[in-house]
């Protein structure tokens, strides 16, 4: 509390004194930007710390140091300013200027755009999971999926996936269901570890799917120029495609463990009060979905969803009708709030930073020259960057600091710019169940009672899917611009966009083959990985069943029309030569003693 009294004492000051005086937060450094910035900067970072770990937090230390002692370096070091004639006073002026004062610094970009878009959906989810939305989620989710095999698993997959609706935030989504659904998995039968990496890998699913899709795609948005809604539907093809490849891996593991469907006297049931209650998110994602898609306004939207969500959660829900129950909910939006407030604001410093560090002019540089040669060398570059700087980051953290670092040079690379940017995202996002330092992981392997990195490794394997998915668009751009033909179904004109392909070039045909090659090769991907399909595979096979997956999504017809044959051959041998599978009736008996 002394904290927060301190925070808010110390920028409601400079409020008044600076911003009052210039709204467009344009002005020249004064004695109390010099006086507040150190106290400001502690603060986000010790906050940031408390929140998000020391990754991201020695991070920004790293550059405040360097550019605080730059001129003191001698000019044989190779860094950028060795040998400079700077002052530590004019080091310590760079440093306001750029954490401080530029747009590019702690009121940057990624705080406007989270103060001015983003928080409306934290109140907007908040509302819904204090109504009681959440409990009822996971019922309906273990009810959908508990016949399947390996259901219980199949039950955190689904609803990770509609929680990811509300929230998009990966580790939130881990604590908010894990501590339900783990515990299922495990009894089930499956190993700590594999439940753990479940929960992890179908959480991080959430921050791609729509219509949420956490605050990295509101970034996007911003930074390509287009409304929110035509990233809204490019994701919705890829976000199916990674629940797919996690349905199926946990399928084939299933099958391997001898693990069946939950006994029928554990699977839930909904009486009639509660298919009525379903409304309560139902409706609100109806509205907000609908108002995303026919109108610009991203806040609009998100305030009609917010109205959707009080209204129903107040008919449907008697505990919501109190004053305690939207106390409780505002609670949580200001708590949730106060935490992307926190991180975006450190992003902005480190942007700042980095930026006048030259650092990134020449990062930039490198990628410019690279985007001349081989594109699929450029884009694993690009991948591994994510991934690695993505591993202690969360992924809009990771996602600003690459596409503002590497700006020219991502300019350079002949990609549309919504593609390479949702790259990025998606390999960010993926960085969370990437081990060593698999965030995602890391939350679920206590409730599991796992260890963590064992977790972590389980999770990129059940998350194969999210490290191809990002080539497949690049190389596919049905994948992410053919389902926009939606808006020209509700009456707009055909879209024309620097940011994206011209959708004239790319037909539903196409779209049918990347969509049908992608199934067969994530069978084949996922069943070699776990190396069990109806029966177990052997070494040759599952290393056969690898490369033929990957030739599936090569974009050419000389490669993947041949592979299309192999890979048909693979399945339907394995069918009838691959012995008998177990008995799905002793599956259940054996989970039931």
């Amino acid at each position: 509390w002394g904290l927060a009294g301190l925070s808010v004492l110390l920028l409601g000051y400079w409020f008044i004194t600076v911003y009052s005086r210039d709204p467009q937060l344009i002005w020249e450094p004064e004695t109390i930007d010099f006086i507040l910035f150190p106290f400001v900067t502690l603060l986000i970072l010790y906050f940031t710390l408390r929140e998000y770990g020391t990754f991201i937090v020695g991070f920004s230390v790293f550059w405040l140091i360097y550019l605080f002692f730059r001129g003191w370096v001698p000019e044989w070091v190779p860094v950028f300013g060795s040998g400079s004639d700077d002052t530590i006073w004019q080091n310590y002026s760079f440093i306001v200027q750029a954490g401080w004062i530029d747009t590019g610094g702690i009121f940057g970009a990624p705080l406007q755009i989270v103060a001015g878009k983003v928080l409306i959906f934290i109140v907007f989810g908040s509302v819904l999971m204090a109504s009681g939305a959440g409990d009822l989620l996971l019922k309906i989710a273990n009810r959908l999926t508990g016949g399947m095999i390996g259901g219980a698993a199949h039950a955190a997959v689904a609803s990770s996936a509609m929680f990811g609706t509300l929230s998009g935030a990966a580790v939130s989504n881990v604590v908010s269901t894990g501590v339900l659904t783990i515990p299922v998995i495990k009894k089930s039968g499956f190993k700590s570890s594999f439940a753990g990496a479940v929960e992890a890998a179908a959480s991080t699913g959430g921050q791609i799917m729509p219509p949420v899709m956490g605050v990295v795609a509101f970034f996007v948005a911003a930074e390509v120029g287009l409304d929110y809604r035509f990233i809204m539907i490019a994701a919705i093809t890829p976000a199916a495609f990674y629940y797919f490849g996690v349905f199926l891996t946990v399928y084939f593991e299933a099958r391997k463990s001898g693990i069946g469907p939950l006994p029928a006297a554990e699977r839930p049931h909904l009486n009639g009060r509660e298919y009525v209650q379903t409304l309560v998110f139902i409706v609100p994602l109806a509205v907000l979905s609908f108002y995303l898609l026919t109108q610009p306004s991203i806040p609009k939207a998100g305030f009609y969803g917010f109205i959707a969500a009080i209204v129903m959660s107040v008919i449907l829900f008697p505990r919501f009708r109190s004053w305690k129950g939207l106390y409780t909910a505002f609670v949580e939006a200001g708590v949730m709030s106060a935490k992307i407030i926190i991180i975006v604001a450190m992003i902005g410093l480190i942007i700042g930073l980095m930026s006048y560090s030259g650092f990134t002019t020449r990062l930039a540089q490198e990628l410019t020259a690279m985007a001349d040669g081989p594109l699929f060398l450029v884009m694993v570059v690009i991948a591994l960057g994510a991934i690695v700087l993505g591993m202690g980051l969360p992924p809009g953290a990771t996602y600003f600091i690459i596409v503002i670092a590497l700006s020219s040079g991502i300019d350079a690379v002949s990609v549309p710019s919504l593609s390479l940017h949702l790259f990025v995202v998606f390999f960010a996002v993926m960085s969370t169940v990437t081990p060593p330092v698999a965030l995602a992981a890391f939350a679920a392997a206590p409730i599991a009672q796992a260890d963590p990195i064992r977790t972590g490794w389980q999770a990129s394997r059940l998350s194969v899917a999210g490290f191809l998915i990002p080539f497949v668009f690049i190389y596919h751009p049905a994948v992410l611009y053919k389902l926009q033909a939606i808006f020209v179904w509700l009456g707009d004109k055909p879209i024309k966009h620097k940011a994206m392909v011209d959708l004239s070039t790319v037909s539903w045909l196409g779209y049918g083959w990347i969509v049908f090659a992608f199934i067969i090769s994530t069978w084949l991907i996922s069943s070699a990985l776990i190396g069990f399909e109806r029966n177990r595979l052997f070494v040759l096979e599952r290393m056969a069943r690898v490369v033929i997956g990957l030739a599936l999504l090569v974009p050419n017809h000389w490669v993947s029309l041949p592979a299309l044959g192999i890979a048909i051959a693979l399945i339907v041998g394995h069918r009838f030569l691959g012995g008998t599978p177990p008995s799905f009736d002793r599956i259940e008996a054996k989970q039931s003693v």
